[in-house]
């Protein structure tokens, strides 16, 4: 067979595109691999970073003041008290 009769041939073109099918498949999977790994360390930082929020919160779930007013600063700390 010359490689023009080749060419023409139906069942060396199946195979051909089989295997050009395989090797896209491959790099499709080291892709969407390589894509699943970042997605994972993003989502893990992420938690991470949540329970430091989470945490964070709880610290100042503690009420030390009055009717949750711990927070507000006195205006009039360096007054004489006659407002």
């Amino acid at each position: 067979m010359s490689s023009g009769a080749t060419a023409q041939d139906k069942i060396w073109q199946a195979k051909e595109q089989g295997h050009e099918a395989q090797y896209i498949r491959e790099k499709e999977k080291a892709q969407y691999g390589v894509l699943r790994s970042q997605l994972d360390e993003e989502t893990r930082k992420t938690e991470q970073a949540e329970a430091k929020d989470i945490e964070k919160e709880k610290e100042r779930e503690f009420e030390g003041g009055f009717g949750g007013q711990e927070d507000l600063e006195d205006r009039y700390a360096t007054t004489s008290g006659e407002h």
